[in-house]
């Protein structure tokens, strides 16, 4: 299989590149290096906290059409239920860890389908035999070791699949490109794809070179540490070469100064013939260049000091907050280019194994990683929320639109209702409240706000959500009193 990639140009095309001059190109380094220094506890530390932090709060199922098979208002709990038991978010983790450590990962969706099944497209569909009553459906991790690219397009870059295999072997078996879901990070240029298994470039080899130099800063630094004072003792060193003895009698008067060498100790020398300094090296900057290197490192892999070391932040009013949100940025910014399409597929998968067919998919939110980003979110809806009842009590929008509002909003909590199924409360009451019968004025002020406020006091009743449809009904049937 290997031999094939040399026949394709690769090898010859970076060889090329290196005679004509243009320098040394970095190459894959394999898989068995690669997994080699997955040992190395610098290279886990990197790689184990963006792939924890990626999948550690995990996912919230919402919207969606219900399927017609499955029914009833707890869909999404069901398949809540469903993702929990096939362990997507262990399956994910696991993959996310051999993306950083060898460059991707497959996670194979198994349908009991096996030899010659394996090289038909998984179809997604109401009839479909993978899916059937009895089959199991579970998601497997596969090494990319044990992967390699079956036939891909390289003629024609007009097409989707070019450069894309459209099955891959695994381990011998022919498996149909659809039955794997294929995991990166750092894809790479097109000519490279061949020579990197058509995965990416893994992130333990980006990091590797930074990983040597700190290491060798670090060795240095012990070495300056043992060495840091020296002693020299000044003495006739012509006549002890040129004695009989040779420097014994010098190696006695070096062990009996090493033995009194003590706060306690007492050292005589010949007050003519011999002397006795000491030569110390400064250590100032030395942690300062070893502490650098770490953290290039920790840039590197675009995790704070803070988090992945340990290191509290210094400077000018630091607290490493800042640091922080832009680390969770960078873990959403991951999580949806790695992670996004393939947890996708898995539960488009258990849609169809649970309901039967495949309506529009409910979508998922990345659970927020940080306290602030749960906070700024619940800011936001009570927001809208706040916007929405205005409107409402200004008689801007009806109780169908404002519902409508509410249902095509993701994050509100409610993105599955049904805005045309109206709560029997949201209508005209059959009586005046009371108070409202001999024509007392209503207090017209703006309290969408307050409304809004009470309800969460409330623990959101269903029914304060009408309250503002409920009183802007009572003001026009008011006004248009005092008009007739």
């Amino acid at each position: 299989m290997d031999n094939q990639l040399e026949a394709d140009g690769v090898f010859t095309l970076l060889q090329h590149t290196i005679q004509l001059g243009q320098g040394a190109a970095p190459q894959f380094m394999g898989y068995g290096a690669l997994q080699n220094i997955a040992q190395n506890g610098l290279i886990r530390a990197c790689i184990d906290t963006v792939a924890d932090d990626m999948t550690r709060a995990w996912i919230s199922l919402k919207g969606g059409e219900r399927p017609a098979a499955g029914g009833g208002d707890d869909c999404l709990k069901k398949l809540e239920e469903a993702q929990k038991k096939c362990g997507l978010q262990a399956v994910f983790h696991e993959a996310a860890q051999l993306v950083g450590y060898e460059g991707g990962a497959f996670v194979f969706i198994d349908t009991g389908a096996d030899g010659d099944q394996l090289m038909t497209p998984l179809h997604l569909g109401k009839y479909s035999a993978d899916f059937a009553l009895g089959r199991p459906l579970r998601f497997t991790v596969v090494d990319p070791v044990n992967v390699f690219p079956g036939d891909y397009n390289s003629i024609s870059p007009l097409r989707p699949d070019y450069f894309r295999p459209s099955w891959w072997w695994v381990l011998g078996e022919r498996v149909h490109a659809s039955r794997l879901i294929r995991l990166v990070a750092n894809e790479v240029p097109v000519l490279l794809r061949p020579a990197y298994n058509f995965m990416g470039i893994p992130q333990a080899q980006i990091l590797w070179d930074y990983v040597l130099h700190f290491q060798q800063c670090r060795a240095a630094e012990a070495r300056l540490l043992t060495k840091f004072s020296l002693t020299v003792f000044k003495t006739n060193m012509a006549e002890i070469l040129t004695s009989a003895q040779g420097t014994a009698n010098l190696d006695a008067r070096i062990r009996y100064m090493v033995q009194a060498a003590t706060n306690d100790g007492v050292l005589a020398v010949d007050k003519e013939m011999e002397d006795v300094i000491k030569l110390e090296t400064p250590l100032s900057g030395v942690t300062d260049i070893v502490r650098q290197t770490l953290e290039f490192l920790a840039a590197l892999n675009r995790t704070p000091a803070v988090k992945l070391l340990g290191i509290s932040p210094s400077g000018f009013n630091a607290t490493g907050e800042s640091d922080i949100r832009n680390y969770y940025d960078h873990i959403r910014s991951q999580q949806e280019k790695v992670l996004r399409a393939g947890v996708q597929r898995a539960l488009d998968c258990i849609q169809v194994k649970e309901f039967g067919e495949l309506a529009r998919s409910p979508s998922f939110d990345f659970a927020p990683l940080g306290e602030e980003d749960r906070a700024a979110l619940a800011t936001q809806q009570k927001t809208r929320a706040d916007t929405i009842a205005v409107y409402l009590d200004r008689g801007v929008i009806s109780t169908e639109e404002g519902r409508a509002a509410i249902a095509a909003d993701p994050d509100s909590g409610f993105a599955d209702i049904d805005p045309d199924d109206l709560p029997e409360s949201a209508g005209m009451p059959s009586e005046m409240p009371p108070g409202m019968e001999g024509g007392d004025e209503l207090d017209d002020v703006d309290k969408a706000g307050a409304v809004y406020d009470a309800a969460l006091d409330a623990h959101r009743r269903p029914h304060m959500g009408v309250v503002g449809s409920f009183m802007q009904r009572i003001k026009q049937i008011v006004r248009k009193g005092a008009h007739g």
